[in-house]
């Protein structure tokens, strides 16, 4: 069992603070929390921490979620999202300013080989270590040159945020190390028929707009580096006759590829005679441009398709929720479309609160699924028309606590968890399945709360009609403060009528068979 605390060196001496599991372990200002920090910077509910045991192949540990605060919670000077969990680690740094903690597992060995000795920043310190810093001398060589171009190609390269970026980058980059006159980064359809110019340097194209260049150079260069001369024997008669008709003296043309992914081509040519052993060097330093250009393409590439992965993913979760949903309103004609509409009222909640897209999105989804707990009721209870008896509610009232079971086991509803189990818990401290009161119970959970209700009480039930929306908008504002979040309430109170009536659906009563919980 991992032995986590939190350790902040902050004061004068020490502080330590154990994570003793479950939690949760609240952070902030106030002095309710579990860990209080005595500062107007940090927000009276900061941040939580939470246990979860390991799931499968999923480790199990402490998760860290902020809890909206005002200036935020950061971890190895990342913000957190709100309403965004991230699992801890071992030697992470959390920033709570003004307050720095490391997350410290003490059944975690440290091995000496692997300690880093850091020299103090003051040059006066007893044992700073001395560092020389070097004056590089006789830059203007060519060789020492092209490396320093080199390096500098490669910081932008590295740094660009898209293939467009990619592109512009290699060919500036290249025609200043290589002072040729036209630069450009090409893509081929077929064997050359079509050639689109995706950046250059120079101009490349003719009188009429066409590209200007050896198809059959581009045609050779899928092979490997082509170096084409005009008038020259080692060039092929096609291409050389090319490049004269085209005035060039000198061109290069080289494959931008990376494990036989063939992004385009990296071509310049050049009017002017060069030197022939500086011709091959302005193709080597060229190539090492495309490389490194080709390197940065490939994981701009893996990104994309991994964003392809994540939705197809998603797409399937999706359907997956769906259905297990859809199976809950098979049961019977009342509960159809329950769901979705408490997902509908869940997101415009969180939307007039000015949440955030995310919230926004786990909203919606935690209105989707916080009745899945229901899925495991017996017919004897689902489907009961009289009073329920105290041991029935009791199996009924399990339904949070189920779903939670059902749904902690998939990492992707981690984020609306609380939501499920806590959509039945009252402001006052009335409800179930925990009792909790106040902001103990989580955002998705007061916000469920309402959506649920609204839905409930503008829906037919089996002892009495649909009420009016209008009639329903009152109860909720004489339950302010009781049985509702006052501030989100009154939120939902200003959304307009008509909004609110569009998603509004009644059932026949001769239909409506579930008792209402």
């Amino acid at each position: 069992m991992s032995d986590f605390w939190l350790i902040s060196n902050n004061q004068t001496n020490e502080v330590r603070h154990q994570l003793v599991p479950p939690g949760p372990i609240t952070i902030g200002r106030d002095q309710q929390c579990s860990i209080t920090l005595a500062d107007r910077a940090v927000s009276r509910n900061h941040a939580t921490l939470q246990w979860t045991d390991s799931v499968g192949a999923e480790i199990g540990g402490w998760r860290i979620n902020d809890a909206g605060s005002s200036g935020g919670t950061f971890v190895n000077g990342m913000r957190l999202q709100f309403g965004r969990s991230l699992p801890l680690r071992h030697g992470d740094q959390i920033e709570i300013t003004p307050w720095n903690f490391e997350v410290v597992d003490q059944h975690v060995a440290i091995d000496p080989s692997l300690t880093v000795v850091i020299a103090s920043g003051n040059e006066n310190a007893k044992d700073a270590t001395q560092v020389e810093r070097v004056q590089i001398k006789d830059a203007a060589s060519f060789a020492h040159n092209q490396l320093l171009l080199l390096l500098a190609a490669g910081e932008v390269i590295h740094q660009a945020k898209d293939e467009a970026s990619v592109f512009q980058a290699l060919v500036h980059a290249v025609a200043k190390s290589t002072e040729f006159e036209n630069v450009a980064f090409v893509r081929v359809l077929g064997q050359g028929e079509s050639v689109e110019v995706l950046a250059q340097v120079g101009d490349i194209h003719d009188a009429a707009g066409t590209p200007r260049m050896s198809r059959s150079m581009l045609r050779q260069a899928r092979r490997g580096p082509v170096i084409a001369k005009a008038n020259d024997s080692s060039t092929s008669a096609t291409i050389a006759a090319s490049l004269q008709g085209m005035n060039v003296r000198r061109a290069i043309c080289i494959p931008v590829e990376l494990s036989g992914v063939l992004f385009g081509f990296l071509y310049l040519d050049d009017s002017r005679l060069r030197d022939e052993a500086m011709l091959t060097q302005i193709a080597s330093i060229s190539g090492a441009v495309a490389r490194m250009a080709a390197q940065s393409l490939g994981n701009h590439q893996r990104g994309r398709m991994e964003q392809r992965f994540a939705k197809e993913r998603e797409l399937l979760f999706g359907g997956t929720m769906h259905a297990l949903i859809s199976a809950i309103d098979a049961r019977d004609p009342y509960t159809r479309g329950h769901s979705d509409r408490v997902a509908i009222f869940a997101k415009m909640l969180a939307e007039s609160a000015s949440l955030g897209v995310d919230m926004i999105e786990r909203a919606r989804l935690c209105g989707t699924v916080h009745d899945i707990g229901k899925i495991g009721l017996p017919d004897s209870v689902y489907f009961k028309v009289s009073p329920l008896t105290v041991e029935e509610f009791a199996q009924i009232a399990k339904h949070p606590a189920k779903g939670f079971e059902i749904l902690r086991e998939i990492p992707q509803m981690r984020d609306v968890l609380p939501g499920v189990l806590e959509h039945h818990e009252k402001w006052d401290g009335s409800g179930y399945p925990q009792k909790l009161a106040g902001e103990n119970i989580s955002l998705l959970g007061r916000i469920i709360c309402i959506a649920d209700c609204f839905d409930a009480m503008t829906s037919d039930r089996v002892f009495r009609p649909a009420r009016e929306v209008e009639e329903v908008l009152n109860e909720i504002q004489k339950c302010l403060g009781k049985h509702f979040d006052p501030e989100l309430g009154k939120i939902f109170l200003s959304i307009p009528v008509e909004q609110l009536r569009k998603h509004v659906v009644k059932t026949s009563p001769a239909q409506a068979k579930l008792r209402s919980i």
